[in-house]
């Protein structure tokens, strides 16, 4: 069956778009180190078979400077957060450096003779934005006395695509914010805009495998999923051989299209102005739940209640009846 997960992997599993994503979405100046030339996707010479079964995610290494640097990408495409992602990122990346160390005559020390630097990076493609903590000890009851300091420290870097505004993403002529551009499209031109740019860029021979997984992703994920209501064939879209294809198709069914988004536009305003009234009131009665509990309230608790979705202020307002202090209502579980 071809997935989220199996769709997102094809695509990371191809230099061009881990590249792509390190040069545009890594803000640090040591990006300016890397070789991309030395990219090199970690099949399995480190990783026990045991780690191998559990892991469904992408580990490239490339050289920074004078050692390597491993990129795991764990990408997320859960409708729910995950609260608990920071252990397993932390799980994954001891996972990892265990299996490093296994062989001392492989084991990629750096030059200082330490182990080599790990970035986590966690893709999400939810609708509601990610809340989950990004710090592995937030997870962790700090406890009395110096009990906190021995909590573990471990973060991931997230990428949440919905995050993300056009404008964020202006001028790149770039295979990962051309794939957020997709995702996000609130119109079929931009659709179609997108393709044709992609077309261009990836023109070489080289990338016929990157052409290949993007027009897979496109046909069999993004639109079924964007638009599940018009009914194309699962057939006439496994039809499709390229981008050309892809183009086509989008041309054809322009005006179907259209329509489809015009129906959804409507469809999002009504649900987001019953969400945000249900929202509104739930807000407001664990905000006279907290006073009641925990009064005065810190000014920190305001602008949650009011960021809040339907779902957490639920989940908060469960919480509070047992909570033995105002921080113990916001934890994630």
């Amino acid at each position: 069956m071809f997935d989220h997960d199996a769709a997102y992997k094809s695509m990371f599993s191809i230099p061009r778009a881990v590249e792509d994503l390190l040069r545009e979405f890594i803000d640090e100046e040591w990006k300016e180190k890397l070789d991309f030339s030395t990219l090199e996707q970690i099949n399995g010479s480190f990783v026990t078979e045991r780690w191998r079964r559990q892991m469904t995610d992408v580990v490239w290494k490339v050289r920074l400077a004078d050692q390597e640097l491993y990129i795991c990408l764990l990408v997320e495409f859960q409708s729910r957060i995950d609260p608990t992602m920071a252990l397993r990122v932390a799980s994954y990346v001891l996972q990892l450096y265990l299996d490093l160390s296994k062989d001392p005559k492989r084991l990629p020390l750096t030059p200082s003779g330490k182990l080599p630097p790990i970035l986590p990076i966690v893709m999400y493609n939810g609708a509601p934005r990610w809340s989950a903590p990004l710090e592995l000890d937030e997870l962790i009851e700090a406890g009395p006395g110096k009990l906190p300091d021995f909590r573990p420290h471990m973060r991931y870097m997230l990428l949440d695509q919905g995050a993300f505004q056009e404008q964020d993403l202006h001028g790149l002529e770039n295979v990962v914010a051309d794939m957020f551009r997709l995702e996000n499209a609130d119109n079929p031109a931009v659709g179609r805009r997108v393709i044709r740019s992609l077309k261009r860029y990836l023109a070489a021979p080289e990338h016929e495998g990157l052409r290949q997984a993007l027009k897979d992703w496109i046909t069999k994920i993004l639109i079924p999923s964007k638009f599940p209501q018009l009914d194309w064939p699962p057939a006439h879209l496994d039809e499709i051989s390229d981008l050309q294809g892809v183009e086509a198709m989008m041309t054809n069914k322009m005006d179907l299209w259209a329509e489809e988004f015009v129906k959804k536009g409507e469809a999002r305003g009504e649900a987001k102005g019953e969400a945000k009234g249900e929202a509104k009131g739930q807000a407001k009665m664990l905000r006279r739940q907290l006073k009641h509990k925990f009064d005065p309230l810190p000014d920190w608790v305001e602008e949650r209640l009011s960021g809040a979705t339907s779902e957490q202020l639920e989940s908060w307002s469960d919480q509070c009846w047992l909570a033995r202090s105002i921080d113990e209502v916001f934890v994630q579980v």
